[in-house]
């Protein structure tokens, strides 16, 4: 009943202890160790760049994104950093992109705007970026156009069918009158 404990079980609840202790430590040295260096040169990230836009014009955007979004992500905050988020801009509000985005494209010109401010896509960025603010007022000045367009339909519809049925009564007037006549 009272017999002692053996060594063997001292030295597995010791180990089971510094596990414990230890795991908080090694969970954040492998977060550490698996996030990205940043490409300095921003050779790496000009590569995928120039791949990215091989995709762009092959219609391929859904790849040219990812390369952009891999150049931004090696590029941190420097070279070309400015000019992925530029391409992913363009990507984003391209017309023949089925999964265009205006919101994400404005976001990467407005990301560039504020971050690259002495970029030399700076400008066309402020320029783009605008061209996709006025587009979505006149869309929305449109909606407005449309739905008072189609609530005039309505009225009208409705007055056409007072006029039928106005034409209706004359026409009922004119026979009782007629049978008055004989």
């Amino acid at each position: 009943m009272g017999r002692k404990r053996s060594k063997a079980g001292k030295h597995i609840c010791l180990c089971i202890a510094i596990l414990i202790f230890l795991s908080p430590v090694a969970c954040s040295l492998s977060n550490t160790m698996a996030t990205k260096p940043v490409d300095s040169t921003g050779d790496e990230a000009r590569t995928h760049l120039a791949t990215g836009r091989v995709f762009l014009a092959q219609g391929e955007y859904g790849n040219a994104l990812k390369e952009n979004e891999k150049a931004l992500s090696l590029a941190g905050k420097g070279v070309p950093g400015d000019e992925a988020l530029f391409y992913a801009g363009l990507i984003y509000a391209h017309p023949a992109n089925k999964a265009r985005n205006y919101e994400k494209s404005l976001g990467s010109f407005r990301r560039l705007i504020g971050e690259y401010p002495t970029s030399p896509l700076l400008e066309q960025a402020k320029t783009i970026a605008g061209l996709i603010q006025e587009n979505d007022r006149l869309d929305r000045a449109t909606d407005k156009l449309n739905k008072t367009i189609d609530e005039q339909k309505k009225t009208v519809e409705k007055l056409n069918n007072i006029i039928d049925e106005l034409k209706k009564v004359d026409i009922d007037v004119e026979q009782k009158k007629r049978e008055q006549a004989k």
